[in-house]
């Protein structure tokens, strides 16, 4: 008798829950609200090309040589041998790549990023 009573409870219990918890049918979207979710998937899209194209020219101009070790100390120097290696620089030879990584359109956007 118990182990009816519990089932029966349990069962109760996962009923009342559904109840309280399940969506009450459909909901309709009003324009407003469709126009809001459209504004932001088009941000979205235009967010997700402009990392595409970001990352792509990263790839193309900033990996396509390799790297330089260099040091600061006791100035900004290419290493020699037996020098302490502080960090790498990415290198390019490719004239169009220089171009762009120094055009002034591409400071002023960096600058702005910080």
């Amino acid at each position: 008798m118990r182990r009816v009573l519990a089932v029966a409870l349990v069962a109760f219990a996962a009923v009342a829950l559904y109840a309280t918890t399940a969506p009450a049918g459909e909901q309709a979207v009003t324009p407003k609200q469709f126009s809001a979710l459209q504004k932001r998937v088009t941000k979205l899209e235009k967010d997700n090309k402009d990392i595409i194209n970001a990352l792509a020219f990263m790839i193309t101009c900033g990996f396509d040589k390799g790297a330089i070790a260099t040091t600061k100390t006791p100035q900004y120097h290419v290493t020699a041998t037996g020098e302490t290696t502080d960090f790498y620089v990415l290198t390019t030879s490719d004239q169009d790549c220089v171009n762009a990584i120094n055009s002034p359109v591409l400071r002023q956007l960096l600058k702005h990023q910080r």
